[in-house]
């Protein structure tokens, strides 16, 4: 059996090389050269802790924090997530559900979560996107398979992580202004799809 540190530094090491890949495909997805080494330090951490589960647990989760690296990466970068991201990852997250026996707790969790953010998005579609209702199917799959705790967690966990870094960043840029004497910096655009997925995340390793 290997050791724990040893498998954490293997699937760190691996995250790093995916991050690689990962950092190209959301620089072709968003036309942004995305910070450099960002994405391979996001994709190795989230290797690493994916070894806190079981086996094939363990590389299910890592592929669902690699994935939400990508989307992530690209909505901060062009505040836009792309349905080969969005569509093609739900698909995938609730096929390895079914092929893992958690079939119909995907299903559920993504139909859930999806119609809960579709609701939100004809309420008040200035704060939510087409692009993060289409997110919710494959991170409400994924907290579906996780149990009904880990999606509450992954519905009622976004929207308090967006205010506190929209919060963050106006208190940044208020300072901004204040140092160099503006009197406006114009309007605040806080991209919600990152907080979908630090909040799913979490919300299955605390499950697990």
């Amino acid at each position: 059996m290997i050791p724990a540190v040893v498998m954490a530094v293997v699937m760190a090491l691996l995250g790093a090389v995916v991050g690689v890949c990962v950092r190209r495909l959301t620089a072709r997805l968003s036309g942004v050269e995305p910070w450099r080494g960002a994405c391979e330090a996001a994709c190795a951490a989230g290797g690493a802790l994916a070894t806190t589960t079981t086996w094939p647990e363990t590389a299910a989760l890592a592929l669902l924090m690699w994935w939400c690296v990508c989307c992530s990466g690209v909505d901060v970068l062009v505040q836009r997530l792309p349905n080969v991201l969005t569509l093609g990852g739900g698909l995938t997250v609730v096929t390895i559900g079914a092929c893992a026996g958690h079939g119909r707790a995907a299903a559920v969790g993504a139909a859930l979560l999806t119609a809960t953010m579709l609701t939100a998005h004809l309420l008040f579609a200035r704060s939510l996107g087409a692009g993060d209702v289409k997110l919710a199917i494959g991170l409400g799959g994924a907290a579906g398979v996780a149990g009904a705790q880990a999606w509450m967690i992954a519905l009622l966990l976004p929207p308090l992580l967006t205010a506190v870094v929209g919060s963050l960043v106006l208190l940044y840029r208020r300072f901004e202004r204040v140092s160099s004497g503006e009197r406006s910096s114009g309007s605040t655009v806080v991209p919600h799809g990152p907080s979908m997925c630090v909040a799913t995340v979490l919300a299955v390793l605390a499950a697990g």
